[in-house]
């Protein structure tokens, strides 16, 4: 970049049968760019995989009236259905910018300025915020997936990167940022090209191998409110998402050198294959040491804050988002009839 190029970032949004969502994400997007984006040149890069449903025409008609907001605004439509990972390394082909967030289609943005978290250390490969869920309508807060996060963190971090991703922990991938020279690694790119519909593990492992020494951040900071349909991955692509944390599992299993470190995700592969509760937490070694570590550290994990401000500033920027959201599709709805 030269001396008197704009600092940029791109929007990297994955939509699959998000028609009741994909405009609240949008909004959530516009929201961003016109708070904060003075001085920033900002992309958008849209990579539909295949929606059944409307969500593409509601892409094209929200564009038409605020592509003034890009400086590159993308359309990628698979003509079939290719999978998380496939439509991930299209838009990546198509990045130009300096930093990127990468989402979902159905999640919605907070009020946090996305291009100042972005501005982390040069050895920082991933920065995670907290999470707040959307249930249904509502927001909420998942209390025990952020003390996982909080464990997560001090449970790891002294360790190196790989060691989080290969054996128990908590992520909370719609909450990550990506350093932008790990998630174009060459090596990271086509490491992902092997798998299907998991996206975010695969991306972890390959950036944490190709980055040993870089680091994992959490913040207190609140990037995106999550939301899980019965149109999530995990639910509608079934046995292509096993099939995928299967091959992770193995190539874990066949680059460890340690025959103790093996042993652990083997024992982490029978259970996740088994598919039992029951044993994937009495059977499960990692499930047990996470345990330990957990109890050896409770005053720090569980003295330690998790959101900063109040949930209620989030609940009132989320109704915002949806109202402007609602005036749309009603006007999209007149236009149509």
């Amino acid at each position: 970049m030269s001396v008197d190029a704009k600092p940029s970032f791109a929007f990297l949004v994955l939509a699959y049968n998000h028609q009741e969502y994909i405009v609240e994400h949008l909004e959530s997007i516009k929201y961003l760019v016109q708070a904060y984006s003075l001085g920033i040149d900002v992309d958008l890069i849209v990579n539909d995989d295949g929606s059944k449903d409307q969500t593409r025409s509601l892409v094209d008609a929200w564009l038409e009236l605020n592509s003034q907001l890009f400086r590159h605004a993308i359309k990628i439509y698979n003509p079939q259905n290719l999978g998380t990972c496939a439509s991930v390394n299209n838009m990546l082909s198509n990045m130009v910018a300096d930093r990127c967030k990468l989402t979902a289609g159905d999640d919605v943005y907070s009020f946090e300025n996305i291009f100042e978290l972005t501005q982390h250390d040069t050895d920082v490969a991933m920065v995670s915020g907290r999470a707040l869920y959307l249930f249904g309508n509502d927001l909420g807060m998942d209390h025990t997936a952020n003390h996982l996060a909080t464990a997560t963190q001090v449970i790891y971090q002294n360790d190196p990167l790989l060691h989080r991703f290969k054996h128990l922990s908590y992520t909370n991938a719609p909450n990550l940022l990506y350093a932008t020279e790990c998630l174009m690694h060459p090596n990271v790119r086509a490491y992902l090209q092997r798998f299907d519909v998991v996206e975010d593990w695969p991306l972890q492992i390959a950036i944490a191998q190709q980055f040993p020494n870089y680091k994992y951040q959490l913040i207190d900071r609140v990037l995106v409110y999550y939301r899980r349909t019965m149109g999530s991955t995990y639910i509608v692509a079934n046995q292509r998402f096993m099939q995928d944390k299967i091959r992770v599992y193995k190539d874990l299993i066949c680059t460890e050198l340690s025959w103790l470190e093996r042993v652990r995700i083997k024992n982490r592969l029978f259970c996740f294959e088994k598919g039992s509760k029951f044993i994937n937490k009495f059977l499960n070694i990692d499930f047990h040491i996470f345990c330990f570590a957990l109890i050896m550290n409770v005053f720090d994990i569980f003295s330690k804050k998790s959101v900063d401000g109040s949930i209620l500033e989030h609940r009132i920027h989320l109704a915002t988002i949806k109202n402007k959201a609602l005036d749309f599709h009603v006007n999209y709805e007149n236009l149509a009839n």
